[in-house]
């Protein structure tokens, strides 16, 4: 044994380490595996050597292997051997091998059990922990069956390092092996009030995660765990705890009413943002499980919204998503504190990240009112034409016809706006596929539904289809193709409202191109012979009509061939009798009469099916099959006929570029030498000068301003006028007022002024006598001052003409000078 100890230690000697195999991978990354696989036998040799260091060496490279991807799962029974040696930095690496590469199926742990055991019970603090942490690697149910008792056993321990551990492993110990909980229960219950904070909230943490399956076994805590969320400081406990609370408030109702006040606390005092989400979350959760019986919670309803808005204006973008989806907890049982902050959530619309638009999308739609109907959806339109994205566009476009339509149109008291709004998003970008469905049928069912929209709506619907070529010009991406489906029904049903047909009959007679879509050509075919129906129409447009419709009567769509034959042969019937001298035209009127009125989706259900009637029987039978006496007169042949050499095609060969080329050239002088052969004029055309259509330049026109069509309304007006009537409503409010406290100030006052007037009248007795007194003293000093004021004038009199004397004779001596002087 001595001699082999000496040349172990003699082989240790040029035994590569840890540091030599990672110095020599990343020096042959060219022939890296080669290396490898090099490496890996020369770790298989020291495998087999005796020496504990020897094999703990090589573990730890294979360690390193095992994270670069290799499997080392033929090692684990050497890996059990370092992991019972008796030093720690061998045994550490033995149980770091062993947390990588084993599992709970791994077959070599039913050998380690008893060594386990033993490291569990060493006086070595550090071993014992090193073994409880990597026991939670691999802890398999037949491992924590028989080291239960160890691990509890260690929940007494004096050091705080491993009561931690263990009661964090313990919760491994009950996934596999839950038999266990039950008499684990009352010493994991006594860490809630353990001396060390990190023991408590470990304990914590074990019993949060067990009360997510069941939340109602652990009430009996409550009174425990909110003595821990008054008095703790740790902010990761306090979130576990508040989630716990969360859960177990539902199951008893009074248990909210007594967290609202310290919740509330922690809401004001915390600066952790963490914390203040859950605790914001545990508030909403309570407020609506004791919504009845607690009817005085606005205020921590304001104080939330109030705290949930610093998280939406805060510049990380997880604390706004999170702040946006609190505010819609708060949205579904107190929307009125949520919309004054309307501004808020619409600044959301122009973040660039998507989640966070569309989670404030979805607070908008549930703010919405009668009052800001038309505000919200005239932003989100603006907003509409601004945005980026095809996706998030239609996103906002089903928003929108989902905010209007919403409760059988409850929020909308204006039609007409309505009407536009639907015009107008069918002219934006945006909205293919299923929303041009959906414009569609919402222009048709606010028509049929809203008697008094219907001349409206037609006039709107008549100018989309006489704008047609404009609208369709705009993009694929559009979806007006789908609202000239509504349009042009519309305009046919309600034909009556139209001020003038026969436009209308023309314009959908020029609408009626190949391009259209089939199901659109055919709902105009049928509109266009309503229209025919109920208006006198000159020849010329039956002529067109009649050629239009030859025209169509070879479609290759099924629905629009067969409208197009029905409706010609019709005319034609109608043409005939206007030859013969008929008058045809009333009862071409009853052919489309009668009012067409809603009808539930569900309605054909409830009419009774008639006696007699088998809905299943076959109205024709079907012809009996023949096919087993085809294969025989074919001879077997069924798909594929086998042709007989005189039919069958020779193979021809393939000219040669060289070949081609010869051709060409010998076709050319053909053509040159020939005088009986037309040539095209260059000059004949400028579009013939060029090779192909491909080569014709297309000059791309960029419109800043979109192409308007005269005559569609514009939301803007009703916007405008909502808000003219919205000042006349507060002005008459104040009005009423007004005179509501001027009539209210006038009953007060009248019982005073009847005791007042007594005392008025005597004191108007009173000062009539002074009055007097004072009048005769003023008369006395008037006549003494109208003297004086006399003397004055006389005095101001004599001074002027003193001046205008002197003011004579001075001129006189002038003019006396001057003759002198001639």
């Amino acid at each position: 044994m001595a001699l082999q100890k000496v040349k172990g230690n003699l082989e240790r000697m040029f035994d590569k380490n840890l540091t030599d195999l990672v110095r020599g991978i990343r020096n042959n990354k060219e022939g890296e595996s080669k290396y490898i696989a090099q490496c890996l036998e020369e770790i298989k040799q020291e495998l087999r050597q005796y020496n504990l260091s020897v094999k703990a060496n090589a573990v730890a490279k294979l360690n390193y292997l095992q994270m670069l991807g290799y499997d080392i799962s033929w090692a684990g029974f050497n890996v059990i051997e370092v992991m019972s040696s008796t030093k720690f930095t061998e045994k550490r690496i033995g149980y770091l091998a062993a947390s990588q590469s084993f599992h709970q199926d791994t077959e070599v742990l039913m050998l380690a059990t008893n060594m386990i055991r033993k490291d569990l019970s060493s006086t070595s603090m550090y071993e014992a922990g090193l073994t409880l942490s990597s026991l939670s690697c691999f802890l398999s149910p037949d491992l924590a069956r028989d080291l239960a008792n160890d691990v509890m056993s260690l929940l007494t321990s004096t050091k705080p390092y491993l009561r931690k551990k263990g009661v964090l492993l313990l919760y491994k110990v009950f996934l596999r092996y839950p038999e266990a909980l039950r008499p684990a229960f009352p010493r994991l219950k006594e860490k809630l009030e353990d001396p060390d904070p990190g023991v408590q909230s470990a304990a914590v943490n074990v019993i949060c995660e067990l009360a997510r399956k069941n939340p109602k076994n652990y009430l009996s805590l409550a009174p425990t765990f909110f003595k821990l969320m008054t008095s703790s400081t740790n902010n990761w406990m306090l979130i576990k705890i508040i989630k716990l609370f969360g859960a177990l408030t539902p199951l008893e109702p009074r248990l909210g009413k007594k967290l609202i006040e310290p919740l509330t606390n922690l809401i004001h005092s915390t600066s952790a943002m963490s914390l203040l989400y859950e605790c914001i979350n545990t508030v909403i959760a309570v407020l609506i499980s004791i919504s009845t019986g607690m009817p005085n919670h606005a205020a921590s309803i304001q104080l939330c919204v109030q705290k949930l808005r610093i998280l939406i204006e805060d510049s990380d973008q997880n604390l706004k998503y999170l702040g946006l989806l609190a505010m819609s907890k708060i949205l579904k049982t107190n929307p009125k504190s949520v919309s004054g902050h309307k501004d808020l959530i619409m600044g959301c619309l122009d973040d660039a990240d998507d989640s966070i638009r569309l989670r404030a999308l979805d607070l908008l739609s549930g703010m919405v009112s009668k009052k800001n109907l038309m505000e919200i959806v005239k932003k989100l339109m603006t907003h509409m034409a601004k945005a980026e994205g095809t996706t998030y566009r239609d996103e906002l476009l089903g928003k929108i016809i989902q905010i209007c339509s919403q409760n059988d149109y409850q929020y909308i008291s204006n039609f007409e706006w309505y009407v536009s709004v639907l015009v107008e998003l069918s002219q934006m970008e945006g909205g293919g596929g299923g929303h041009g469905k959906i414009l569609a049928q919402q222009m048709m069912d606010v028509a049929i539904r809203v008697q008094a929209i219907r001349p409206f709506a037609t006039q709107q619907m008549a100018l989309l289809i006489d704008n047609s070529a404009v609208i369709l010009s705009r993009g694929r991406r559009n979806s007006s193709a789908e609202v000239l489906y509504a349009a042009g029904w519309v305009v046919g049903e309600f034909c009556s409202h139209l001020s003038n047909p026969g436009d209308t009959l023309q314009a959908l007679l020029r609408g009626l191109i190949p391009s259209l879509p089939p199901h659109i050509q055919a709902v105009y075919i049928q509109n266009t012979l309503k229209l025919y129906t109920q208006c006198e129409i000159e020849e010329e447009v039956e002529t067109m009509m009649m050629a239009k419709l030859e025209h169509l009567v070879g479609s290759s769509d099924l629905e629009v061939q067969e409208r197009a034959s029905a409706t010609l042969h019709l005319l034609k019937y109608v043409h005939r009798q206007k030859e013969k001298g008929e008058v045809v035209g009333e009862e071409l009127k009853n052919y489309f009469s009668g009012e067409l009125n809603p009808v539930a989706p569900k309605a054909q259900k409830k009419v009774p099916v008639p006696e007699g009637l088998d809905l299943d029987a076959w109205i024709n039978q079907p012809e009996e099959d023949s096919s087993d006496e085809e294969p025989d007169s074919l001879g077997g042949q069924v798909f594929v006929r086998d042709e007989p050499d005189t039919y069958k095609r020779r193979n021809v060969p393939e000219p040669t570029e060289e070949e081609l080329l010869a051709s060409r050239t010998a076709r050319i002088q053909n053509q040159t030498s020939n005088p009986n052969y037309l040539r095209d004029s260059p000059k004949a055309s400028p579009a013939r000068s060029r090779g192909s259509v491909g080569e014709i330049p297309v000059q791309a026109i960029d419109l800043d301003i979109p192409l308007h069509i005269p005559g569609l309304a514009n939301t803007d007006s009703y916007f405008n006028l909502s808000e003219s009537n919205g000042q006349e409503k507060k002005k008459s409010k104040k009005k009423k007022k007004k005179s509501k406290e001027s009539s209210s100030e006038e009953e007060s006052d009248s019982e005073e002024e009847r005791s007042k007037k007594k005392h008025k009248k005597d004191k108007k007795h009173k000062k009539h006598k002074k009055n007097k007194k004072h009048k005769k003293h003023k008369r006395r000093k008037e006549e003494s001052s109208s003297d004086d004021n006399e003397e004055l004038e006389r005095k101001l009199r004599e001074k002027a003409l003193k001046s205008m004397k002197k003011q004579a004779e001075e001129s006189d001596e002038d003019s006396e000078e001057e003759d002198s002087s001639e």
